[in-house]
C-alpha cells in the first residue's frame, strides 16, 4: 500500500525561531526618510476614514479632474488595445509631441533621442540621480527645496548641499548663493522653478548666469519645472531649456503632467537632455518599471495637442485663491507670508507661535493645527526651513476660507 507522507507538524517555536534575528537593511534605505508630504496625507487620510471632518491643506495635488479628452484617450488606448510594453524611452509618438512642444517654445531642435518619459517626474529625477552621482560628489540644492531631492542624492551615494536662499529676495536663488557653498567636490546643481513650498521664480539673468558657471566647471543643471504654468503678478517661467542648444551637456529638464493637466494619478513625467544622457536613464529604467503605462503615455499626447483652456480654467483658479488666502492667512496671529512667485502654495513664517504649549517647531505646530484645528499642513522642517509650514492652495475656496477660520480660532488658544 503507497504511503502518503503528510506534510511536518511545525510547533510554536519552529515558527517563532527566526524572531530573535533583527532584520538588517541596506545603509541607503536606513538614511533616508518617508516623504513628510505623504506621511501627512496618510494621517489626514486616517482621520478622515473615521469620520473626521479635516481640511487637507497638505498634498500638492490639484483639486481639478483630469480634462474630459484626456481621460478619453487614455479609455480610447485601453480599447484600442495599446496595453503593452513600450520602449523604455517611451512611445515614439509621447516623445514627438513633446519634443515639438519645446521646440516651438524655445526655438531648440530637440529629436526624439532627447527624451524620455517615466513614472512620473520623480523617477526620472531619481534615474538622474543614479546616472550623475558618484560616491562623494556634492549637489547643490538651494533651501527651501522639495523634499525628495536631498533623499534621492543621499541615495545615489552623493553629499547634498544646501544653499540658502534669502526670504529678503523672494526666496529666489541667486548665483552667490550656489558660489558660497560650491567646493572641488561639486558635481551639480538641482533647481526647481516655480519653488515647492516657496513658490518662488528664478529671474532669466540668475539662471543664465547658474547654467554658464555650472557648464564652466563641468557640473550638470538639473532644472525641474512641473509648475511651469502657474506663475503670478505678471511675471513670466524662466525656462533653463532656452539654453538647452548652447549648453546640451550641462542643461537636464524634467517635467511632470501632474500638476499643470491634474494628472497626478496617471503617474506620467519626463526628462529632456543629451542623447547621451537619455541612454544611460533608458539603460536604468530597463531594470526598474521597463516604460511608463502605455495607457498614461496615449493620454499625455492628447494632451499636448491642445487644451490651453482647461489649464488656463485651473491657472484662473489659482490665481482667485492665492490672492484671498496670502492676505487673510497674514490676518492670523503669528503669521507671516510672503507673496509667491508662482505654484499652488503658500509658505508662511510661524516661529513667532512656537514656546507656546507643547509647540515649539514645525512638526509640532503641525501636529497642533492637526489636533486643534482638524487642519492638515506640512512641516517646514521637511523643506529645510523649520521656522515655516507649507498649505496648499489646490482645494476649493470654500474650504480654503474654513480651514484658515479654523487656523485662526486653535491659534487663539495658544496666546
Amino acid at each position: 500500500m503507497t504511503r502518503v507522507c503528510a506534510p511536518p507538524v511545525l510547533r510554536s517555536r519552529d515558527l517563532t525561531s527566526t524572531s530573535r534575528h533583527a532584520i538588517r537593511y541596506a545603509r541607503r534605505v536606513s538614511d533616508i526618510q518617508v516623504s513628510p508630504t505623504l506621511a501627512v496625507l496618510n494621517r489626514a487620510q486616517d482621520l478622515t476614514a473615521k469620520g473626521i471632518d479635516v481640511i487637507d491643506f497638505g498634498p500638492g495635488e490639484p483639486d481639478f479632474r483630469t480634462p474630459k479628452s484626456i481621460a478619453e484617450a487614455g479609455k480610447r488606448a485601453i480599447d484600442e488595445g495599446q496595453t503593452r510594453y513600450t520602449s523604455a524611452f517611451g512611445t515614439l509618438a509621447l516623445r514627438e509631441a513633446i519634443a515639438e512642444r519645446y521646440n516651438r517654445r524655445y526655438g531648440i531642435h530637440l529629436g526624439p533621442k532627447n527624451i524620455i518619459a517615466g513614472t512620473g517626474g520623480k523617477q526620472e529625477l531619481f534615474n538622474l540621480a543614479l546616472a550623475l552621482i558618484d560616491a562623494g560628489d556634492e549637489v547643490i540644492i538651494p533651501a527651501p527645496y522639495w523634499v525628495s531631492f536631498p533623499d534621492q542624492v543621499s541615495f545615489a551615494g552623493g553629499k547634498p548641499v544646501f544653499a540658502r536662499v534669502d526670504r529678503a529676495n523672494e526666496f529666489r536663488p541667486k548665483l552667490t548663493d550656489i558660489v558660497a557653498v560650491a567646493s572641488e567636490r561639486t558635481r551639480g546643481v538641482i533647481l526647481n522653478s516655480p519653488c515647492n513650498p516657496t513658490g518662488a521664480v528664478i529671474e532669466d539673468g540668475e539662471l543664465r548666469r547658474i547654467i554658464e558657471w555650472c557648464a564652466a566647471r563641468g557640473a550638470f543643471l538639473i532644472f525641474d519645472e512641473t509648475y511651469e504654468f502657474f506663475v503670478y503678478d505678471g511675471r513670466h517661467h524662466a525656462s533653463a531649456m532656452r539654453w538647452f542648444a548652447e549648453f546640451p551637456e550641462t542643461v537636464i529638464g524634467v517635467n511632470s503632467m501632474s500638476k499643470t493637466f491634474a494628472m497626478t494619478g496617471w503617474r506620467l513625467g519626463y526628462a529632456i537632455a543629451h542623447a547621451e544622457i537619455v541612454a544611460v536613464l533608458g539603460k536604468i529604467q530597463s531594470h526598474s518599471t521597463t516604460n511608463a503605462s502605455s495607457i498614461s503615455q496615449a493620454a499625455a499626447v492628447e494632451a499636448f495637442h491642445g487644451h490651453d483652456d482647461d489649464v488656463q480654467r485651473m491657472y484662473e483658479a489659482y490665481c482667485e485663491r492665492r490672492a484671498w488666502l496670502v492676505p487673510a492667512i497674514n490676518e492670523v496671529d503669528g503669521f507671516d507670508c510672503p507673496n509667491p512667485d508662482g505654484a499652488f502654495y503658500i509658505f508662511p513664517n510661524v516661529r513667532a507661535l512656537y514656546g507656546n504649549g507643547a509647540v515649539h517647531d514645525s512638526q509640532s505646530f503641525a501636529n497642533f493645527l492637526l489636533d486643534e484645528a482638524r487642519v492638515a499642513v506640512v512641516p517646514g522642517a521637511a523643506f529645510g526651513a523649520d521656522d515655516y509650514v507649507r498649505i496648499s492652495y489646490a482645494t476649493s475656496m470654500e474650504r480654503i476660507r474654513e480651514g484658515v477660520a479654523r487656523i485662526e480660532a486653535a491659534v487663539r488658544k495658544l496666546r
